[in-house]
């Protein structure tokens, strides 16, 4: 198996993303600002050369500046044919040649990184914007050229994207906003609050010894956020103590946890939030701790990945390495070379023999999308459910001078069977919008088979499907966003009666055969 990038898949819109690291551009020279023309420059030249499909760069250069000069009503950009002219009012600010190509690449970057660094400064109102918020508006508004998953990300975001990817020096807690609080929700086990006795409920009033009463929550986690190995000094109020106490934490490196345990009898709930880089190590653990105990404790696992929004390439295709033995994956294509790629698993499954239900939602999105759709293809696992996501993109993340990220689409993935799922998704084999509860489910399944099967069937009958043909499918599960409790009930149904498993199982199987 050929990994060359780290890819990103999450869905736009649903928190999160599958995409691939590219390798940075040029990095900055620290203590020096990066102009504008250099970031525009770094990424048509991404665009250029990452995008899955070709562009037309002379509409793509009229509406980045365009999106640049809305900052201020002043300015205008005219497309005469032959030339392009930027004004400020009645004042001309330049006026450039066009390219002959609307393909040429190159040329076309050199106007718009000219212009849009024109604009900076051009009028009054101008001045007083800043670099980072024109370089946004224009890259912004290429982005939107593009599709719905490719997006710019400024420095700021950027930072905390790559956090939520890979981790960064923290102190282990978990914040949401409460009557203009911060209150600690959570504090991940072994991280260095939970080690200097910092509680769920704590109330944090002060980082190193700056009140931040009033601030925004997420400028106190930038606050608490840091170099690995730097201490920092935290306040918290205890409302249990009624008092303030005062930690000085070291920061270690924090990765969000993506991975949980919970036992509802005989049967492991893990819930999969997200794709970081820790999560396919979380997960062998907790399949390891599993499958250490005595015979006969574990009937099944209920894999949940409601709400999932994706993540990190890479670890969807480990995490479906440790579920599925010996087969393929998932395959992908796109117009660079290195997007065409094909992904198998190994003998390194655990747990292979266990009943396994997966639980998907319509917020759950292409990584978790990967590991659904490989489940329900190989026959390891009863999906159940609403339709998914459909988000069947990769995207590649590539890092700008300044800091930002600019996040492109640059291949589409495809099941084992062959389909793809983008803007259809990953139908379940249990519908829960279309069964009742699991008290009916044996005698529902048997009434509905052949329309399951059927509906499987032309779900997975052909790589390409036009909006209308998707929309009646999609119609036959509608996705839904919430988690409703009836979902796990089924889960647990299926898993409890082997004959009842044995056959939605079968339901999936037949209708994969019929495809092929």
């Amino acid at each position: 198996m050929t990994r060359t990038l780290a890819t990103l898949i999450a869905a736009a819109g649903v928190a999160s993303c599958l995409s691939s690291d590219g390798p940075a551009t040029s990095a900055p020279v620290p203590g020096r600002d990066v102009s504008a023309a250099r970031v525009m420059l770094a990424s048509y030249r991404a665009i250029a050369d990452r995008y899955i499909e070709e562009r037309d760069f002379r509409r793509l250069t009229l509406e980045t500046v365009r999106g640049a000069a809305a900052l201020d009503p002043e300015l205008k950009l005219d497309d005469l044919g032959a030339s392009l002219r930027l004004s400020a009012g009645d004042r001309v600010l330049l006026d450039r040649a066009a390219p002959t190509s609307p393909g040429d690449a190159r040329a076309w970057a050199g106007v718009a990184a000219e212009m849009v660094e024109q604009l900076i400064g051009a009028t009054p109102l101008m001045r007083d914007t800043t670099r980072d918020r024109v370089v946004k508006a224009a890259l912004d508004a290429a982005a939107k050229q593009l599709d719905k998953n490719s997006r710019y990300s400024d420095p700021q975001e950027a930072r905390d994207n790559r956090f939520n990817r890979e981790g960064a020096g923290g102190i282990g807690v978990t914040v949401q906003t409460e009557n203009d609080a911060t209150v600690i929700t959570a504090v991940q086990d072994g991280a260095p609050a939970a080690l200097a006795g910092i509680k769920p409920g704590d109330r944090i009033v002060g980082v190193d010894g700056e009140r931040v009463a009033g601030k925004p929550m997420r400028d106190v986690v930038r606050l608490l956020r840091g170099r690995i190995g730097e201490p920092v000094g935290v306040t918290v109020f205890r409302p249990s103590a009624g008092a303030e106490l005062g930690f000085v934490v070291r920061r270690a490196l924090i990765i969000p946890t993506t991975v949980s345990l919970e036992r509802r009898g005989n049967i492991a709930l893990i819930k999969l939030s997200g794709f970081n880089s820790g999560t396919t190590e979380t997960l062998r653990a907790t399949l390891q701790k599993l499958k250490a105990e005595p015979a006969g404790a574990l009937d099944g696992i209920i894999l949940d990945m409601r709400g999932n929004p994706g993540g990190l390439l890479d670890q969807a295709i480990s995490v479906a390495e440790l579920l599925l033995d010996n087969g393929l994956l998932l395959t992908t294509d796109g117009r660079h070379p290195d997007s065409r790629q094909t992904f198998r698993s190994g003998s390194g499954a655990l747990l292979e023999g266990v009943p396994m239900v997966a639980i998907m939602n319509g917020r759950s999105a292409s990584a978790a999308e990967i590991v659904g759709a490989a489940l329900q293809d190989r026959g390891r696992a009863i999906l159940v459910g609403s339709a998914s996501y459909g988000k069947g993109t990769v995207q590649t993340v590539v890092r700008l001078p300044n800091e930002g990220e600019l996040t492109l689409t640059w291949s589409r993935m495809h099941a084992p069977s062959g389909y793809a799922w983008h803007e259809l998704g990953v139908l379940p084999t249990v519908c829960t919008s279309r069964f009742g509860g699991p008290d009916t489910l044996s005698g529902e399944l048997d009434a509905r088979a052949q329309a399951v099967r059927s509906t499987l069937a032309e779900w997975h009958a052909t790589r390409k499907l036009p909006p209308e043909r998707i929309s009646r499918l999609r119609a036959t599960c509608p996705p839904v966003d919430d988690m409703p409790a009836k979902d796990l009930d089924l889960a647990e149904r299926l898993l409890k009666d082997r004959q009842l498993y044995a056959r939605a199982l079968n339901y999936a199987a037949g209708a994969i055969a019929e495809r092929r």
